[in-house]
């Protein structure tokens, strides 16, 4: 590689130049010839004369489009002018066209480059090709993905996880004995222009796939292999490296009608989107083809539709999967080659020592000792690291309501319901409930998914069901489609973000008081509830409109840099005033989002491993009120008085607040799979039983008075007096006789449903996860403790304020919400639930029916006195106070032990979500720093005043120097990053022994050349380093945490992140990369090994290094003298400049020839390049 001359120019250029003896065009039609034209280092071509001042060509060169043409025949006349008149140059004949280089920037400006001499032409294609690598402005643009797993030592790949459950793929034609299951198919792929799915794509039909049981085996390679559970051979094998993070994606329970479903695949309008189209060699449809092959046997690819849908038992099992296959997946991240780009450390080699085996040479923990480098190792591009932050990108849509202008043409008895569908790169995601098809249909169906980086829209399809037994059909009708469009999505946007900006008149959603150009952005915590409500218009399949779809749009997009810049925050979380954070929160957050700052704080906790302390704080700060009546009540009767009031105590917990709000999504947490299996096959029942269990005798008179026009062909809505207006008495008396009747035949019905749902909930108290009884019992002796010790009452009914009002009455009353039932409960089973929640509802307060309010379920007292007992000796084993002795009927997951999954210890593993619950630790904390943050333009003086501080600042200018504006400079130059900006660490700690108290400067522990010391689970180690082994600082570092520390940390946490992501939104300049000189080698090696010729098309392409695996037909490499088909032609040799070291024989197809003359050897050093 280091022979070839475009090489050998890069290496040496830089990528800039200047030349003389170069025409240039904006149209092709009128040519100019300046003295000179520069490429400058900031990617912009340059027109120079001694008379005028420069022109600028080309603003931005960074991937750009650029072609060859074997010569443009310049007409002489009008056409053919010079703007420069100083030289005289001679006119070549039409034959003797020299070649011309189309340049279009990103940004669609055309130019043209008219070059006649060879060894110019060759240094400019050279310099051309390094801007077209470079990537242009904007955040998405700077996409990447990379395999981030650490590698194995052992020749022979473990086993990392191993399972058994149902997955839909191809059907091995030669396997027998497959247990195949009756499961919903997924659908097929569907672009989003056509009309409806009956025409999937044509691969699709030659292929079987079906659902059926499998082993799966995840190996620490990355491979996953399917095996049959009967013989254990191999079906086939998928390599989860060659699969995008974004493509591994749970799969909503509407679809397939399982909760536990995940999907693996190539998605191929999602790889589409993180292409540079003006540079790749790819199109859209040689994308799938030149992919490595999905599914393989043997080293075969097996036929399949590039995807594969697991079915787990248990969600545990999802989980544990999906962390696993995030771990060797390409992960993708936004990130560029700068100044701060390093080589990488080497991988941690994780050791499984199956056999007990130890290799004197290798350390306990995993390394080795480096092997010596030597001048024969190539450094590759890929073995630098580059400065890089995490996208996330949560989209929340809830869909409402459509109106349709025109009612449907259906008649009154259409039995085809409407249903609408969640799409994205022609694959729907979530699915609605069926409703009938009016002209105002119903669903208010929340959905949330995670977006790529590169994803920009968002479709809702509505959908009419083709089967009167509405089923979903592959050959539904499409009504309507709705376009989520970047200025709907992008309503909290920030000012560094991955959505496309939009022009703040067109359609978007004001927030308000947000500042779009406030570099902080919308903090999560502090949006205002119901602001991002919309209604978007339905389109036909002729693009008119029909409607209007009514729904809810939350994006909220966090930049999220690597966990070592969190590492002090969560130190200091661990030891922080909770009480103090307590109260920031209900002082700043408004009540609605209460519940989103409760789950961010929840999850935080729990992370850290810390939630008992967490909820034990809560109920400490709520208690607070009772504690003071509490002692009011004492004054009062030790004065005499009686008066007092008991408000505090009757309200106590049922309102809203951070604790409520937390302790509420911690028991559903937990107890969703309990719900599950404690409720799920009853509410089944009722559904298909669909009993009339209406006690009430008005409405049993109504319902009887419907059925009675119905008969006699009337309309229902008809007002009843009017039907019983002629009704004698022995009629009128019947038909009292046959309500009482009705109502004691669902009286019976009721009674016998809340004794099936009561038992099932007594029964099973000792399978209620350990977690949820732990917290139980600290919040019951809490209360207790606040109360007067001859209070009763006040702790159980805080108790049935969560366990009842909180758990069990909202999943009966919604089942679907919770997902224990597909559909909305409509009419009987709908009244039925809500009846049955009222009487557990009772029960759990110990309170009987009044005959004041509701006479009709007096009769129902009978239920709460004879389980009243029950419930109070279910309170007493829940919460700890007697044992226990139910059997455990439940197999719960929680049960079930975890294991390690033995992905090792790296920093690139501390990235994936937790396991249990998927909590993405570093988003949460990233959430929290935006909440936290100091506000106002003098941030370091706001820091330099907290007194309270434990830990002062002693040299805050050099740390927030880089904070004194909201957005860095562009200029790198002018910015210098933070780790330039750190003080030497040789006298940072001060000691006063008088008043032994001790500085560190600006909280030095925080900066970088610290956090590059610290590993993962090294941060006490690390800052005992810091310290010097003084146990006293560190001792006082843990101790004296408070909310000023946090938020000092947290606001610069985000001038860190807004700095990167500055950085990342600028274009890429190549002087970025001159820094190191083996660095701008190893990316001029890459620009020349991926360089492609597309002959067709006469352009310089090159391969993507993500999704391509081949070459695609037609184009040929640069460095195996694909130039050569293009049989360009110059009539001068070279000009008398240094350039012409590199270009200097007569043919342009030399450049790329090495000076060997035999092919044998040239064919061997070809092979050592490859």
């Amino acid at each position: 590689m280091s022979n070839l001359p475009f090489y050998k120019a890069l290496a040496r250029d830089h990528a800039t130049l200047a030349s003389q003896n170069v025409s240039y065009s904006k149209d092709s039609l009128t040519w100019y010839s300046p003295n000179r034209v520069e490429i400058t280092k900031n990617g912009q071509i340059v027109a120079h004369d001694d008379n005028e001042p420069p022109s600028l060509l080309a603003p931005s060169l960074q991937a750009c489009h650029v072609s060859i043409h074997s010569g443009m025949n310049q007409t002489n006349g009008l056409n053919s002018r010079r703007r420069f008149s100083k030289r005289n140059e001679p006119e070549t004949p039409p034959a003797e066209e020299p070649p011309v280089i189309f340049v279009r920037s990103y940004d669609n400006e055309k130019l043209y480059l008219k070059i006649a001499s060879k060894t110019t032409f060759g240094t400019f294609l050279s310099a051309l090709m390094a801007w077209q690598n470079m990537r242009p402005a904007g955040l998405a643009k700077k996409w990447y993905a990379e395999t981030s797993s650490s590698t194995v030592s052992s020749s022979d790949p473990h086993e990392v996880l191993v399972g058994r459950f149902r997955i839909y793929g191809p059907i091995p034609a030669k396997v027998k004995n497959l247990k195949l299951v009756k499961l919903p198919k997924p659908p097929p792929y569907q672009s989003p222009f056509e009309e409806n799915h009956s025409e999937p794509n044509s691969p699709n039909e030659s292929i079987h796939e079906g659902w059926f049981y499998t082993m799966g085996v995840l190996k620490s390679n990355g491979t996953l292999h399917f095996i049959s559970e009967l013989d254990g051979t191999l079906l086939y094998s998928l390599d989860v490296k060659s699969v995008l993070q974004s493509e591994i994606r749970e799969l909503h329970h509407s679809i397939c009608d399982s909760s536990n479903i995940l999907f693996i695949g190539y998605i191929k309008e999602l790889r589409w989107n993180n292409v540079i189209k003006s540079t790749t060699a790819l199109t859209l449809d040689s994308l799938q083809s030149q992919s490595p092959n999905f599914l393989y046997k043997d080293g075969k690819p097996v036929a399949s539709n590039n995807r594969v849908l697991i079915d787990f038992p248990l969600h545990i099992d999802l989980e544990d999967w999906f962390v696993g296959l995030n771990y060797y997946c390409k992960r993708e991240y936004i990130g560029v080659y700068d100044r701060n780009s390093t080589l990488k450390p080497p991988p941690t080699k994780h050791i499984v020592d199956i056999d007990s085996t130890i290799d004197n040479d290798t350390t306990l923990d995993g390394t080795e000792a480096e092997p010596e480098v030597t001048e024969e190792r190539v450094i590759k591009l890929n073995d630098y690291q580059r400065q890089n932050l995490r996208v996330s990108k949560k989209l929340n849509v809830d869909i409402i309501e459509a109106k349709f202008d025109n009612a449907p043409a259906s008649s009154a008895k259409d039995v085809h319901k409407i249903y609408a569908e969640v799409v994205m790169w022609g694959f729907p995601w979530a699915r609605t409930a069926f409703v009938q098809h009016t002209s105002n249909p119903f669903w208010k169906e929340n959905f949330s998914t995670s977006l790529p980086i590169s994803t920009q829209m968002v479709h809702i399809v509505i959908k009419k069901c083709s089967s009167s037994k509405n089923v979903y059909s592959p050959i539904d009708k499409v009504i309507g489609t709705v376009y989520l469009t970047p200025d709907v999505l992008s309503q909290q946007r920030h000012t560094f973000s991955t959505m496309m900006s939009v022009n703040p008149t067109g359609n978007a959603i004001n927030v308000p008081g947000h500042n779009p150009h406030d570099s902080l952005g919308v903090a999560a915590a502090t949006v205002a509830n119901h602001n991002n409500t919309v209604r978007l218009s339905i389109y036909d399949a002729t693009n008119l409109p029909i409607g209007k779809l009514l729904l809810t749009v939350d994006l909220k997009e966090y930049l999220i840099p690597t966990p070592s810049y969190f590492k002090p925050l969560e130190r200091m979380l661990a030891n922080c005033p909770m009480k103090d954070l307590i109260d920031f929160c209900n002082s700043t957050v408004s009540t609605s989002e209460f519940e989103n700052v409760s789950y961010i704080l929840l999850d935080i906790f729990q992370s850290l491993g810390i939630e008992d302390r967490w909820f034990k704080t809560l109920v400490e700060c709520e208690l607070v009120d009772v504690d003071k009546m509490t002692r009011k009540n004492y004054v009062s009767k030790a004065n005499g008085s009686s008066a007092s009031s008991n408000n505090v105590f009757n309200t106590l917990f049922r309102g809203s607040s951070i604790f409520t709000k937390s302790l509420e999504k911690y028991i559903f947490r937990i107890g969703q799979e309990y719900l599950e299996k404690v409720f799920g096959d009853l509410f089944e029942k009722i559904t298909v039983e669909s009993l009339n269990c209406e006690i009430d005798p008005r409405y049993v008179r109504q319902q009887q008075a419907a059925e009675r026009k119905k008969a006699a062909g009337q309309n229902a809505t008809d007002s009843d007096e009017d039907s019983d207006e002629d009704v004698d008495s022995d009629t009128e008396q019947e038909r009292e006789q046959e309500v009482k009747r009705i109502v004691e035949e669902n009286y019976q019905a009721l009674y016998s449903y809340a004794e099936q749902l009561w038992y099932r909930i007594y029964t099973t108290s000792n399978d209620l996860p350990e977690q949820i009884k732990l917290q139980l019992k600290n919040f019951r002796n809490k209360v207790d403790f606040a109360c007067d010790p001859e209070d009763k009452t006040t702790s159980l009914n805080c108790l049935s304020a969560f366990i009842f009002l909180r758990f069990f009455c909202p999943a009966i009353l919604n089942p679907k919400l919770f997902y224990l039932t597909k559909n909305h409960q409509t009419g009987n089973a709908q009244r039925t639930l809500t009846l049955i929640a009222k009487v557990l509802l009772n029960l759990a307060n110990r309170q009987e029916f009044s005959p004041h309010k509701e006479p009709h379920l007096v009769r129902m007292n009978e239920f709460l006195e004879k389980h009243t007992p029950e419930m109070y000796d279910y309170f007493d084993k829940i919460t700890g106070r007697k044992n226990d002795f139910n059997e455990k009927i439940l197999d719960l997951s929680h049960e079930v032990n975890r294991f390690d999954l033995g992905l090792g210890v790296d920093a690139s593993s501390s990235e994936l979500p937790t396991t249990p619950y998927l909590i993405d630790k570093y988003l949460r904390l990233t959430e929290l720093i935006h909440l936290l943050k100091l506000s106002g333009n003098s941030t370091s003086q706001k820091l330099a005043s907290a007194s309270s501080s434990s830990i002062t600042t002693v040299k805050s200018s050099s740390t927030f120097a880089r904070s004194t504006t909201n957005t860095p400079s562009h200029n790198p130059q002018q910015r210098s990053p933070f780790k330039d900006n750190l003080v030497e660490a040789n006298d940072e700690i001060m000691v006063d022994d008088e008043k032994n108290t001790y500085q560190i400067g600006s909280l030095e522990f925080e900066k970088s050349e610290f956090l590059d010391l610290v590993g993962d689970n090294e941060t006490e180690g690390f800052i005992k380093s810091l310290c010097r082994s003084n146990e006293e600082i560190f001792s006082f570092i843990t101790s004296n945490i408070t909310l000023k520390d946090l938020q000092k940390q947290s606001t610069d946490l985000i001038n860190r992140i807004d700095e990167i992501s500055n950085r990342l939104d600028a274009p890429e300049m190549c002087e970025n990369l001159q820094h190191d000189k083996k660095l701008w080698e190893a990316f001029a090696e890459k620009v020349v090994n991926t360089a492609v010729v597309d002959v067709a098309k006469s352009s310089i392409v090159f391969m993507d290094e993500h999704f391509q695996a081949n070459m695609v037909p037609g184009q040929k490499r640069l460095r195996d003298n694909g130039i050569t088909a293009l049989k360009l032609k110059f009539p001068v040799e070279s000009d008398k400049t240094s350039m012409s070291e590199s270009f200097s024989t007569n043919s342009l197809g030399s450049l790329l020839r090495t000076p060997s003359k035999n092919p044998f050897k040239r064919w061997l050093k070809k092979d050592q390049v490859r």
